[in-house]
C-alpha cells in the first residue's frame, strides 16, 4: 500500500505552513503508531476521488458529503474540535459575511440577492445557509443570483468586490482568515447559522483501526502551540454516523421550502 492523506478543506490562504504543521505532527503520531503514512498529503481533483481514494489512511471531508456520498464507503475516524465559539464541542457553524461598506443588518434583508457559494456539495457555504434563509423565503425562493465560486476563499473575495451580497463561510476559515487574509478588512459578519457537526476524519472503508483514532488525537494533542492557536484545534472527538444525520434533516427541510436559482461560474474578471 502507499498510503495517501487528503486535507483540502482548511487551506486558508496566508496559513499553509501551519497546515504542513499539521499534517506533520499527525503523519508522526501515525507512525509512531505502526501506521504507514506518507510524507505529504496529495492533491487530488475532483475532491470525491481523494476522499474515495483506496488508498485513503487519513482525510478530511465536510459533513454534507460525508453524510450524503460517503458515510457507508468510508470509515469515520473522528471529528475534530476546532473550539468554535457558541457552539458544543465537535459542532461548528457558518458565518454570514457581507461586505463591510453595506449598511444591511440581518439576512431577511437580502431577500433577492446575490449569494456566493463554494459549492452546493458544501454544508458550511450551501447547506447552512438554504437553512438559515428558508424562514424568509417567498413563493420558493429567497436569493435572486446565485454564484458558484469554488471556494471559500473566491467567495469572499467576490463579496468583498462588491460582485456579490454575501456568502455563508465555515466559522472556523472565517477565524483564520481574520488571522492571516486581508481580504477580510473589507469584510463583516452579521451573524452565524445552526451548529451542526464539524468536518470528520476519515479513512478508506475497512482501514478502521482503534489505533488511528488514538494515533490522530496524540497527534492533535503534540501539536505547537502556534499552530493549535491557528486552527483553534482542541482534540479529536468519537462522533458516530448518527450524528450527522441533522445535516441531511436540515438540508431537506430547506429545500421543500426553497431553492437556489440556476448557479452561475464566476466569471474570470470577478475573481
Amino acid at each position: 500500500m502507499n498510503a495517501v492523506a487528503f486535507f483540502p478543506m482548511y487551506a486558508v490562504r496566508g496559513a499553509h505552513e501551519h497546515a504542513g504543521t499539521l499534517w506533520s505532527c499527525l503523519r508522526d503520531s501515525l507512525r509512531r503508531s505502526g501506521i504507514e503514512a506518507p510524507e505529504r498529503v496529495s492533491t487530488i481533483t475532483p475532491r470525491i476521488d481523494g476522499w474515495l481514494h483506496p488508498d485513503l489512511i487519513l482525510g478530511q471531508t465536510c459533513g454534507l458529503p460525508y453524510i450524503t456520498r460517503l458515510w457507508d464507503r468510508t470509515e469515520l475516524i473522528g471529528t475534530p474540535d476546532y473550539g468554535v465559539e457558541g457552539c458544543l464541542p465537535g459542532f461548528y457553524h457558518s458565518t454570514l459575511v457581507i461586505s463591510a461598506a453595506d449598511k444591511r443588518q440581518q439576512l431577511s434583508e437580502f431577500f433577492d440577492g446575490t449569494l456566493a457559494l463554494n459549492g452546493k456539495d458544501s454544508q458550511s457555504g450551501y447547506g447552512a445557509m438554504m437553512h438559515a434563509a428558508a424562514p424568509f423565503a417567498k413563493a420558493g425562493r429567497f436569493f435572486g443570483r446565485a454564484i458558484h465560486t469554488g471556494s471559500h476563499d473566491a467567495s469572499m473575495r467576490l463579496v468583498a468586490k462588491g460582485h456579490a451580497d454575501i456568502a455563508a463561510i465555515d466559522s472556523v476559515t472565517w477565524r483564520m482568515s481574520r488571522q492571516f487574509d486581508s481580504v477580510t478588512e473589507g469584510l463583516r459578519s452579521i451573524g452565524t447559522t445552526e451548529p451542526t457537526p464539524g468536518l470528520p476524519f476519515v479513512a478508506a472503508k475497512g482501514r478502521w483501526d482503534g489505533r488511528l483514532h488514538d494515533a490522530v488525537r496524540a497527534g492533535v494533542a503534540g501539536l505547537p502551540g502556534v499552530t493549535r492557536r491557528a486552527f483553534g484545534l482542541r482534540d479529536v472527538l468519537p462522533f458516530e454516523r448518527a450524528d450527522y444525520e441533522l445535516i441531511k434533516t436540515n438540508l431537506a427541510q430547506a429545500e421543500a421550502v426553497h431553492s437556489l436559482p440556476e448557479l452561475e461560474e464566476m466569471s474570470a474578471s470577478s475573481s
